[in-house]
């Protein structure tokens, strides 16, 4: 889907994009093809044929990096197919709602590998730091407003500077208003018995109840939960871009065809 919007140039919006597509410019290589493209001035053709070159380009050579800060922050689910292999799936807990709450856990979820910090037992900017080397694209619910404002705060040294596909305004404009485990039980995702009841809530009473009286039982529940809303974040991921490419973007690609209604 990422060679298909045109979201990166000036003043394409979502309808200027749909009049797009209407007219026969499905994608990049469509755009540069034509001499002259409805809606876009004569004289700013010529600018965005470099923007889209430019952005071909990182493409081609996989700088996801550089590509990112080119697509509006609400369109970078649109390059999660093509840098899923390189997604870091993450979620965290604190012992509070602010910005300024000590981060308790942190999962990260790569492929074919979980990997769990602890404060006091490993969390720290360094192993944060190399749970993310070499990820392309970020996948979170909510973690745009909550947890990369809050790990930046705690660990400034950590790079999250990547694109950042975040589920919480992925499912909003498929129509979904909760949170991550509403959206589970209505995708029939089910976690184990022992924390089906954990929500945020208790997941700082579990902190409390291990930081004060050292009770294992209650850090290895808090530990359990956060990793299963890390690596769910996975399926759900996989189901909303199928959902978006299909729904919201108002057309549905097959290889060797172009949209159909």
């Amino acid at each position: 889907m990422i060679e298909h919007t045109f979201q990166m140039l000036p003043s394409v919006g979502r309808k200027k994009e749909s009049s797009l597509w209407e007219s026969g410019i499905l994608g990049w290589e469509d755009f540069l093809s034509c001499k002259s493209v409805p809606g876009i001035k004569e004289g700013s053709k010529g600018r965005c044929d470099a923007l889209l070159l430019q952005a071909s380009e990182l493409l081609d050579d996989g700088e996801a990096r550089l590509l990112g800060p080119m697509v509006p922050k609400g369109e970078h689910w649109r390059m999660y197919e093509r840098f899923r292999d390189k997604a870091a799936f993450l979620d965290i807990e604190t012992d509070g709602l602010g910005r300024n709450s000590l981060v308790t856990v942190v999962t990260v979820h790569r492929k074919g590998s979980t990997d769990t910090f602890i404060e006091g037992e490993g969390l720290d900017a360094g192993a944060l730091s190399d749970a993310l080397d070499g990820a392309d694209i970020l996948v979170t619910f909510n973690g745009s407003c909550f947890d990369v404002p809050v790990l930046r705060n705690s660990f400034p040294g950590v790079d999250f500077d990547i694109p950042h596909f975040d589920l919480r305004f992925a499912s909003r404009k498929l129509g979904h208003k909760g949170g991550l485990k509403p959206l589970e039980t209505e995708m029939g995702i089910s976690r184990p018995e022992d924390i089906i009841d954990v929500d945020g809530a208790m997941a700082v009473r579990l902190w409390r109840q291990w930081e004060r009286h050292g009770d294992r039982d209650a850090l290895d529940i808090l530990v359990e939960y956060n990793r299963a809303d890390t690596v769910n974040l996975e399926v759900i991921a996989d189901r909303l871009y199928g959902r978006l490419v299909t729904e919201y973007a108002g057309y549905r690609w097959r290889e060797g065809a172009g949209p159909l209604p």
